[in-house]
């Protein structure tokens, strides 16, 4: 190809010096690439929570289910409220459900109030 018929790169980013612009460009390639890679969940998290609830309710010691965030305050999860750690209770909670992490803390027996 003649060097006449492509625009001067200068001209396009004038004050921009090459090597920045080839390391933005590598960044933002790769930061999309990561974005697509990334799956994202389908359906709203409450949405979620209300298709699956009942069924995570009747796992051995599960006391409660929630919509939370992961540790980095950002990432929406579905909690799940253990009465106390079983084996059995951590085999057959699913790690995710339909693309949103499934996390367990341990809260303890949950009795309501009585007057």
């Amino acid at each position: 190809m003649h060097a006449w018929l492509l625009p001067s790169t200068r001209a396009i980013f004038p004050r921009m010096k090459i090597s920045r612009l080839c390391v933005g460009l590598v960044v933002g390639l790769g930061f999309v690439q990561l974005m697509a890679a990334t799956p994202s969940p389908g359906r709203d998290i409450n949405a979620v929570l209300a298709a699956h609830d009942r069924q995570l309710l009747e796992l051995p010691a599960v006391v409660g289910v929630y919509v939370g965030v992961l540790a980095d305050g950002k990432t929406p999860c579905l909690k799940v409220m253990l009465a106390r750690p079983t084996p059995e209770t951590e085999r057959k909670l699913p790690r995710e459900i339909e693309g949103y992490p499934v996390v367990t803390e341990i809260s303890g027996e949950i009795r309501p109030l009585r007057p």
